[in-house]
């Protein structure tokens, strides 16, 4: 397993010239990859003598290169000097990424400030302010022309992504019988015609964002400001689609200041969506296609559909035909309805 102990550590940000010596290192993200592949995903909270703080990144992943670690570190720092809270990365050089060996594994490393602050719960207020940062953030990719060449992990239209998957569902096609079967074909049927709405969205110029708000990316300045840090997922996208797809995130998955009722993920929807307008006007046009789109996600969401031992997925698998029937009533209301806006 890949580990690094203080020397290591020492070593490595001297080449960012970085002279206190570091008093201690708190593991913070440790992805386990198997050991035959010999990728390492291993993030740290280094504190300096003087009580400075440092985030250190290593990292050895398929498709995750020192070039792409660059572009999504120069993003991140062309966002911060246009006003958007981020973290400041440290240079070896020239460079923000550098490649070392270390401990038997090739790995790319970064170091950055550690920002306080960080956003573990949120509330309505909150998200109206996270979606008129990720507005900002748009208004400044798309102004500059900023692009990073990497898939997001939030793609409405690739074959997979992190938030919801049809495809998972189609495969269940014949698993059903009676009505069920029935209102699954329905299901599909209503899909079919919300993705034939968004395809005006397919060939629209895709620009830089950073991929994944969320509650470990998110903090808050002193003064009440939303800044966010984090940009691993960051690529390329179309802007309404990042738009909408993390505006579904944060209302479903990030913990809130109260029980995540289906009305109050509509409350924290409607009010992150709010936010991004009032920065970035959302087009008649893309008002109407709001509905589309956050009907898609959520009748497909993919814990819902694939992952927990109650998912429609395992219940078909165990012949649960009562659960699954309501499941599938629960998944045409919801791909029926349309998210009411308030702006």
């Amino acid at each position: 397993m890949f580990d690094v102990n203080s020397d290591d550590i020492q070593r490595v940000l001297g080449e960012y010239g970085v002279t206190a010596r570091v008093r201690g290192a708190e593991e913070l993200v440790r992805y386990r990859y198997d050991e035959e592949s010999g990728q390492v995903r291993l993030i740290l909270k280094c504190t300096l003598d003087g009580g400075d703080a440092l985030i250190v990144k290593f990292k050895n992943e398929d498709g995750v290169t020192r070039e792409l670690i660059e572009a999504q570190s120069r993003f991140s720092e062309h966002l911060a000097e246009n006003g958007v809270p981020t973290a400041a990365f440290l240079r070896a050089g020239d460079a923000i990424a550098i490649q070392r060996e270390l401990n038997g594994y090739r790995v790319c490393v970064t170091a950055e400030r550690f920002r306080d602050g960080e956003i573990k719960i949120i509330d309505g207020d909150i998200a109206e302010k996270t979606g008129a940062l990720l507005a900002h953030t748009h208004n400044i990719a798309q102004r500059d022309d900023l692009h990073v060449d990497c898939p997001v992990i939030f793609d409405v239209f690739a074959d997979w992504n992190d938030l919801f998957s049809f495809s998972l569902f189609e495969e269940l096609r014949g698993k059903f019988e009676g009505e069920d079967a029935a209102r699954f074909e329905r299901i599909l049927s209503k899909y079919r015609r919300r993705m034939a709405a968004l395809d005006s969205l397919r060939g629209r110029r895709r620009y830089a964002v950073q991929g994944d708000i969320s509650q470990c990316n998110l903090f808050m300045t002193a003064d009440g400001e939303i800044g966010m840090f984090d940009f691993n997922r960051c690529g390329d996208n179309v802007l309404f689609c990042d738009a909408i797809m993390q505006a579904v995130f944060e209302a479903r998955l990030m913990d809130c200041d109260r029980e995540l009722t289906d009305e109050y993920s509509r409350e924290l929807l409607r009010r992150f969506l709010r936010g991004y307008h009032s920065v970035r006007p959302f087009t008649a046009g893309e008002r109407a296609l709001i509905p589309q789109l956050t009907a898609v996600i959520n009748a497909f969401w993919l814990s819902d559909i694939y992952y927990g031992e109650n998912s429609l997925t395992k219940l078909a698998e165990r012949g649960d035909t009562a659960a699954a029937g309501g499941m599938l009533r629960r998944m045409e209301r919801i791909i029926s309805e349309d998210v009411e806006l308030d702006f």
